[in-house]
């Protein structure tokens, strides 16, 4: 900024008048740098030598109070604006619209809203997502649904994280028709991505329905899809519900078959369905065997698995038991499988103890 001031005390010297654009870029530089009483003289400096000030040189000035989170100047400035007879236009009510949904002031939000829409000005996309971000946050259904009726509409682009949002909020609703749908309307704009088969699987696991299951999977299977841990945990999960271990068994063949790790849901299936009756020691053996039992405990199935599913028997005892430990054992450098459910089970002698006592032989 120094050095763009230099520049325009040089243009001066040598008589040569500044243009609107060269003023509306310093009083935003000074702007993004939080220096606001900078650029209110500069502003006070451009008026001075004639030029008034449009939209565009309000706009920046908005765009950094709220990068700044300074709500209410972006109010004042608005209405500065106006008492100068420089009006909003469709950009201004757009980044204003955008940073009162980032701030969570969700009534000027709305009101601003149906302002831009009795001025028939459009909804630009960065604005319509930040909206729908905002509604998903809240879990307000209705709302979040009309925008994305406008979304599929648009030309925006909806990220994965946004993606999976709105499918945590049908999931918590439980309208799992709804979410089957949501994921072939996704699909419609970002292909069958593996969010997007997620989705389909978890619709119909919720749903309960083994044939709309089995049917996404053969789906996937026809279109050579590369199976992911989370797609197998979902197959894992369902089969438990639905205590079908055969088909539970084929699930967790499915590790081996795709070259995939086990991870903190996947040995939770594997013990919850031990407590109910599984034998499950077939599996820990070859898990033992390719020595998954001394990997670092991680969580790599997708968050809208356990949003659908919950939290199982063994990962709960996990939880538990880890918080009861004190200082120093919640410290240990390197948390393996093994240790964990030593940890867990250590002392007991159930069913699961067994298997864990066999897995280690």
């Amino acid at each position: 900024m120094e050095r763009a001031l230099s520049t325009l005390h040089d243009m001066e010297e040598h008589c040569v008048v500044p243009s609107l654009p060269i003023y509306n870029d310093i009083i935003h530089g000074f702007a993004r740098k939080k220096e606001f009483d900078k650029s209110k003289n500069m502003l006070s400096k451009m008026v001075e030598a004639g030029l008034l000030p449009t939209p565009e040189t309000y706009n920046g000035l908005i765009r950094a109070y709220g990068d700044y989170k300074l709500y209410d100047q972006m109010s004042k400035c608005v209405k500065e604006m106006e008492s100068k007879g420089c009006f909003p236009n469709e950009v201004t009510y757009n980044f204003l619209l955008e940073e009162y949904a980032r701030g969570g002031l969700f009534e000027r939000m709305e009101r601003l809203y149906r302002t831009l829409q009795s001025k028939r000005m459009n909804l630009q996309p960065h604005a319509l997502l930040t909206m729908l971000e905002a509604y998903a946050d809240l879990g307000i259904l209705e709302k979040m649904e009309k925008m994305f009726r406008r979304f599929l509409h648009s030309e925006a682009y909806m990220k994965e994280n946004l993606i999976r949002k709105l499918a945590m909020v049908y999931i918590e609703h439980h309208r799992f028709v709804r979410l089957e749908e949501f994921g072939n309307e996704i699909s419609s704009r970002t292909g069958r991505t593996d969010i997007v088969w997620c989705i389909l699987l978890l619709a119909s696991a919720c749903l309960l329905s083994r044939k709309g299951v089995e049917s996404v999977v053969r789906e996937m299977d026809t279109a050579k899809v590369e199976f992911i841990l989370t797609h197998t945990n979902i197959l894992g999960l369902f089969y438990l519900k639905i205590n079908d271990f055969k088909a539970l068994n084929g699930a967790l063949s499915r590790i081996e078959m795709h070259k995939l790790k086990p991870d903190m849901v996947t040995f939770g299936i594997l013990f919850d369905a031990c407590k109910i009756g599984y034998n499950g020691i077939r599996v820990l053996e070859v898990w033992k065997r390719n020595g998954y039992l001394e990997r670092a405990v991680e969580m790599n199935t997708d968050p809208l698995v356990l949003g659908a599913f919950g939290k199982g028997s063994f990962i709960r005892n996990c939880e538990k038991t880890y918080s009861s430990l004190k200082y120093k054992g919640k410290e240990r450098k390197l948390w393996t499988y093994g240790k964990l459910i030593s940890l867990v089970f250590g002392g007991r002698k159930d069913g699961q103890d067994n298997l864990l006592q066999a897995g280690k032989r």
